[in-house]
């Protein structure tokens, strides 16, 4: 089996998805191969496997080069509703709720013919799927793909990182929230420390947490690293990962903590609870009270073996590889 995978390649967590699974599918004896071309060359591959792009034009682009070259079409849906998230922009006083509302319809309707045009759904999480339905009111045959950790991640060499209370690691943004754990923290004593770059498309939100991470009296911030050893010991010396994001699907920054042995806080949102049950610790994203309690509780109660040990059977790239081939497998003897 041949297959070509279509996505962007950098930091993110749905590059490090495509990039795992391609990994791990070669060990499954599946040509996988990479592209990030706008209109990839499908021919003398069985299928396309495209993964969602934050620009729909762009997925849409590549899953019609497939069907256009005859390949039957799987997606990485990678979404969830975000009505909630572009709402805040307009109850920060950011911009209107009118412009807001408007903003969500147009990027539905830009959505949709995406994911219709696709043959299968790859979605991480049974909630996943059953929002696709409800939002787009379409469907298509699915299976669900966990997202994972590697499963050497706790075992990678220590190397010099800093020790803290409370970390966060994500794309600096609305929706990953730093603005809302600085004001949660930001008359405390607790080592924070968060890693990663700017999206230049929040820069409102960005200047604003900024502002309160000034105020803080023990912040520090680093730029986003693709060193695995440097994350690895950093989750391993933090107390509790926090992350009260708008929604994820999940981020692959929760799962990478629990698997190193840290307490994990996330927010109620997304399919969290598909993935953590009641081994994590909930908060309300648009609530930083609550985002503080349930980081004390976590500072408090300590991580979850039961989750560490979950992490590493369920949640690896080895799993996620193994139900994607047989996602192929499947929609190619459908044909």
């Amino acid at each position: 089996m041949r297959v070509l995978l279509a996505g962007q390649l950098g930091l993110g967590g749905a590059e490090r998805q495509m990039q795992s699974t391609a990994t791990e599918l070669q060990r499954l004896g599946v040509q996988a191969e990479l592209t990030d071309a706008t209109e990839p060359d499908c021919r003398g591959y069985d299928l396309l496997h495209v993964f969602n792009a934050p620009h729909p034009q762009l997925t849409a682009t590549r899953i019609q080069a497939g069907r256009s070259q005859g390949l039957p079409v799987a997606l990485s849906t990678i979404y969830w509703n975000a009505s909630e998230l572009y709402m805040q922009w307009a109850e920060r006083g950011w911009r209107t709720a009118d412009e807001q509302r408007l903003y969500w319809q147009g990027r539905k309707q830009e959505l949709r013919p995406v994911f219709a045009a696709a043959d299968m759904w790859l979605p991480n999480s049974h909630a996943e799927y059953g929002m696709l339905v409800a939002d787009f009111g379409i469907s298509r045959p699915y299976r669900m793909i966990p997202n994972a950790v590697e499963g050497e991640l706790g075992q990678l060499p220590e190397v010099d990182a800093p020790h803290s209370d409370v970390l966060m690691v994500g794309r600096w943004e609305l929706r990953k929230n730093q603005l809302g754990l600085l004001q949660a923290l930001a008359d405390t004593d607790y080592r924070i420390l968060i890693i990663g770059d700017s999206n230049q498309e929040d820069s409102e939100h960005n200047r604003a947490a900024l502002r309160v991470a000034r105020s803080c009296r023990r912040v520090r911030i680093l730029p986003a690293t693709t060193n695995r050893a440097f994350i690895a010991t950093t989750m391993r010396r933090t107390r509790v990962l926090a992350q009260p994001s708008f929604y994820e699907t999940p981020g692959l920054s929760a799962l990478e903590a629990a698997a190193c042995g840290a307490a994990v806080v996330v927010a109620e949102r997304g399919c969290t609870r598909e993935y953590f049950g009641d081994e994590a610790y909930y908060c309300d994203p648009a609530n930083p009270p609550s985002i503080r309690q349930a980081i004390e509780l976590a500072l408090e109660g300590g991580p979850s073996a039961t989750l560490q040990q979950r992490v590493a059977a369920q949640f690896t790239w080895a799993r996620a590889a193994e139900e994607t081939k047989t996602a192929y497998c499947r929609l190619l003897g459908d044909r």
